[in-house]
């Protein structure tokens, strides 16, 4: 499609989605986010529109979103064989100097967005009839520690995923109505290749928008420091089982009130703190200053009626265990003094018949705190 060609159609869902109410119940929300996320795109300052294999990115000036904070200081790195960002590879095109990239989405994403829910704490329990749309499925754990965010490397499969599915690993940190997750995602309706995501919640997911919550750089919120990495970025290679792993390392950290994001040892960038000043349920902490639960999981979204037969991970079960199946290593939190620490919490699967896991909390290896995790979803078929 050429520019001129996606202006015309952005501008006529911009103006058709102005008319559209808005519902604060999470099953009804893609309208209102789509009306959020366009009145968004319409007030950015482009100056310069790239493409890549995988976006059409603009270019916006880094002093448009507000007073831009300084990043934490860089932190050591436990990845191996890490991965090549779009804006790096051979040929990749970037904006101008001074300069940050904004991914356009499109107006047919928005309108369907799948929703993300609260990060479950136990096993869901079994359904009492065969009807599974719009559910999520869980290899998960999770630590209940004041901490300032947390650290963990991952590995990055191209995970197999029925039509409009999602499949991801990552991490979040949170309270209980407030959470900042951030991770590996295929998710061919967002973007068509597995990608880095971000999703914030100011609210127990009961609403979606501008400076509520939502994916990437959708709606506002986010706030773009790196001119090379943002949420949406498509790494390439992907780890092939059985061949050459290939890892991503994924941090969230409160510095200087703001909730910054860092990849692969880039501060790329962060929410401001502020955006959670509204507050949870009385006797709880707020993400204004502090997060007291962190977890790392995997995690599948299903659209469909049947049991789903997308992947998480590698597609292959965590008991697969090494060069096989998709892991988490060196899962850590930082405790408020800024300190890392071990993370020890248990793991559970939703449905061990088609997601399982082996896990080592503090292994005494290289690896620190580590699980493998993953499965074929239903019918048992790695890819199919």
């Amino acid at each position: 499609m050429s520019p001129t060609s996606f202006r015309q159609l952005f501008l006529a869902s911009l103006f058709s989605s102005l008319f559209v109410g808005t519902i604060s119940k999470p099953t009804a929300y893609p309208n209102q986010y789509s009306e959020h996320a366009l009145r968004k795109r319409a007030a950015l300052n482009v100056v310069q529109t790239t493409y890549t294999n995988a976006h059409t990115l603009d270019w916006i000036p880094i002093e448009s979103q507000g007073t831009i904070a300084s990043p934490p200081p860089p932190r050591p790195q436990y990845t191996n064989n890490t991965l090549t960002p779009e804006l790096e590879a051979p040929g990749a095109e970037k904006g101008p100097a001074g300069t940050v990239p904004v991914p356009r989405m499109s107006p047919e994403y928005l309108a369907r967005a799948a929703p993300k829910q609260a990060p479950s704490s136990s096993p869901s329990k079994e359904k009492s009839k065969r009807q599974y749309s719009g559910d999520h499925w869980y290899v998960s754990s999770n630590q209940g520690v004041n901490n300032i965010g947390g650290y963990a490397v991952f590995s990055q499969f191209d995970a197999f995923v029925d039509a409009n599915d999602f499949s991801l690993l990552q991490t979040c940190v949170g309270t209980s109505s407030q959470t900042l997750e951030a991770g590996w995602i295929n998710y061919p309706d967002q973007v068509a290749q597995p990608h880095l995501f971000t999703y914030y919640n100011t609210n127990g997911y009961t609403q979606q928008g501008n400076g509520l919550g939502g994916w990437n750089q959708d709606v506002t919120g986010w706030v773009q420091y790196s001119s090379t990495i943002f949420p949406g970025t498509v790494f390439t290679p992907t780890s092939v089982i059985g061949g050459a792993q290939y890892e991503i390392s994924i941090e969230y950290l409160l510095y200087e009130s703001n909730w910054w994001l860092g990849i692969n040892g880039n501060w790329i960038g962060y929410y401001p703190a502020s955006l959670f000043s509204a507050g949870p349920t009385s006797g709880t902490v707020s993400l204004e200053t502090a997060s007291d639960n962190i977890l790392y999981y995997g995690e599948i979204y299903q659209s469909e009626g049947p049991l789903t037969t997308t992947d998480m991970g590698s597609g292959e079960f965590g008991t697969a265990g090494s060069g096989k199946a998709a892991y988490i290593h060196n899962m850590e939190y930082t405790d408020p003094t800024s300190t890392a620490q071990y993370y020890t919490a248990g793991f559970w699967a939703s449905d061990t018949s088609r997601y399982n896991f082996v896990s080592y909390p503090t292994s005494g290896t290289s690896w620190g705190s580590y699980v493998y995790l993953g499965g074929p979803g239903a019918g048992g078929v790695v890819g199919a």
